[in-house]
């Protein structure tokens, strides 16, 4: 099939339409990448990549890896916290690829920011260079899933963490169909894909990854927003409520088995097609 638009052709459409305002604010596709650059470094997905990875009372300064950066959003938050940021991406675009991202470097006081054009499967970096790889939803582009997660492996330091999130997941080649064909951008340019859960693990496995941490769709917050851990809480507490009262609801509700227990049930009834799963493993 050809498409008729490149990516940034696409995302302009969008913004020019009135209906979409909002898919582009929470997709961080705002004109101004800086302003989108400081809404994701004061989010709640951000808070729980600190936790994730680590970060919070780290005062060492890490080799980071952003692999498919897109406008830097995540370059700029991880900068900004002094570490060392590499920002890889093949689109040299100056609204939503490297161009976008070294404009960050500039304002960025802490760490840095430096750009680097590359496609996942043939990284230009020595083995052993990176503390961490972070990949927000990069992983369903590459166009050899194995060979791009090899490369991963083979640039992280030992012991090195690879985080990547929001990775659409399908259950068969149906729901691969259904979701592109639904999906804005796929239709203008193309370029969207999913896996199935089994291939992401398979893929993780095959490079050398261990402690393969999976998190379902309602897991973690990084997979569930814009819905926040409050809000999943709140629809909790309203659906307890009707069944056992305020008053035992009050109570029950601090209990972290049961919030857990709630996520579990919310994931395995997740099943549309894209769904997002999120991974995090030791090289």
């Amino acid at each position: 099939m050809k498409y008729k638009y490149t990516y940034e052709e696409s995302l302009h459409w969008m913004r020019s339409q009135p209906e979409h305002s909002e898919l582009v604010e929470l997709c961080y596709l705002d004109t101004d990448n800086l302003v989108a650059a400081k809404r994701f470094t004061s989010s709640e997905e951000f808070a729980e990549i600190i936790r994730l990875l680590k970060l919070k009372n780290s005062s060492k300064q890490l080799k980071i890896l952003d692999l498919g950066c897109g406008s830097g959003i995540a370059s700029y938050a991880f900068a900004s916290l002094g570490h060392e940021v590499t920002a890889v991406d093949p689109d040299q675009s100056e609204d939503v690829g490297l161009g976008a991202t070294s404009r960050l470097s500039y304002v960025v006081h802490n760490g840095s920011i430096s750009t680097v054009e590359a496609f996942a499967e043939n990284l230009p970096f020595a083995d052993s260079t990176f503390d961490i790889v972070y990949a927000r939803q990069a992983l369903h582009h590459f166009s050899d899933l194995y060979k791009g997660l090899s490369e991963c492996s083979r640039v992280l330091k030992a012991n090195g963490l690879l985080l990547a999130t929001r990775e659409h997941v399908i259950s068969d080649e149906n729901q691969l169909k259904e979701f592109l064909d639904n999906h804005i951008l796929h239709q203008l340019h193309g370029g969207e894909n999913a896996h199935t859960l089994k291939n992401y693990i398979s893929a993780l496995q095959h490079a050398s990854f261990r402690n393969i941490k999976t998190f379902a769709p309602f897991d973690n917050v990084i997979n569930h927003f814009p819905e926040s851990n409050a809000d999943v809480k709140g629809r909790l507490y309203q659906s307890l409520q009707k069944k056992l009262g305020k008053v035992i609801v009050s109570i029950l509700i601090k209990l972290p088995p049961l919030e857990n227990y709630y996520r579990q049930h919310l994931s395995r009834s997740c099943n549309f097609p894209g769904r997002l799963y999120s991974f995090l493993c030791l090289k």
